[in-house]
């Protein structure tokens, strides 16, 4: 049995369940597409669940209502690059009454997690978005919290949902040293988790993203040649390099039982956090 699935987008305008339950190992976190042409509008309601929805191009125009009255209506937000620019993102609880329309068209990706009652909706702009740029050398990377962990940013936004972004360097590795979240112990806790990508980089580039195991060893890599793809990560450490040339996107997207963020490092590799200390571009 494999420890992870890759999922690839069917490309159909309107709200494509990419990752669910049924059609992986996670159980805790699902993963979705929102895809409107120019002048398209979609009208959905949230059940069930909570989710956050990271647009990746486009523009786009939403209103929202929630326990009986507008939460907001007719806000407006427009991205042209992932690797440049930070983020709009919309928080929806379940009960959410969901009005989208884009003028040119958009992409949007979506992270959802079973939840019968959430917060209040929030619409996150740019500006509401810390970004910093850890590592060093070819594990250097910008990172994104939309929805960070417990004590990090925006942090109380969701019930469940952790969200984020990191863009590598050309030829980089992102989220090296490798983690992993697969046991309640002072360490870490058990959290689902999924990737999706973007890729820049000349004809052919592509992502390998690595997940092992280490007291059981195992070992998979999945070739990320295009931007249609999502994986699920149910166990294991994870990471992911790029090939030279080639600068990589990656959202990520976090859930488990309860809101608690430990991760584990593989701690062969705690030589590294010297190395950051001693080498600067």
């Amino acid at each position: 049995m494999k420890h992870t699935s890759v999922h690839r987008f069917m490309g159909k305008p309107g709200y494509e369940k990419v990752i669910t339950a049924d059609n992986s190992n996670l159980k805790n976190l699902g993963f979705g597409r929102i895809l409107l042409e120019a002048q398209d509008k979609l009208n959905f309601e949230v059940s069930g669940e909570e989710i956050a929805v990271v647009l990746q191009n486009g523009d786009f125009m939403i209103s929202v209502e929630w326990d009986g009255k507008m939460a907001f209506e007719g806000l407006k937000g427009t991205r042209s690059s992932v690797f440049d620019e930070k983020p709009f993102a919309i928080y929806l609880p379940p009960g959410s009454k969901v009005s989208l329309e884009s003028k040119n068209g958009m992409e949007a990706r979506v992270f959802s997690a079973p939840c019968e009652e959430g917060n209040a909706p929030f619409f996150c702009r740019p500006e509401d978005v810390e970004e910093g740029v850890p590592g060093d050398l070819n594990f250097k990377r910008k990172f994104r919290f939309v929805f960070g962990p417990p004590g990090e940013h925006n942090d109380q936004i969701t019930k469940k949902l952790i969200v984020g972004e990191s863009v590598s360097v050309p030829g980089g590795w992102i989220g090296f040293p490798a983690h992993r979240h697969d046991f309640n112990t002072e360490k870490e806790y058990p959290l689902d988790e999924i990737f999706s990508f973007k890729l820049n980089g000349p004809e052919g580039a592509y992502v390998l993203q690595h997940s092992y195991g280490v007291e059981e060893k195992w070992d998979e890599v999945n070739v990320i040649d295009g931007d249609d793809y999502a994986v699920a990560l149910a166990e294991g450490y994870h990471t992911s390099l790029a090939a030279p040339g080639c600068t990589e996107y990656l959202l990520w997207g976090l859930a488990g039982k309860e809101k608690i963020y430990k991760i584990r490092f593989d701690e062969r590799f705690k030589t590294l956090g010297d190395a950051e200390a001693l080498y600067k571009f």
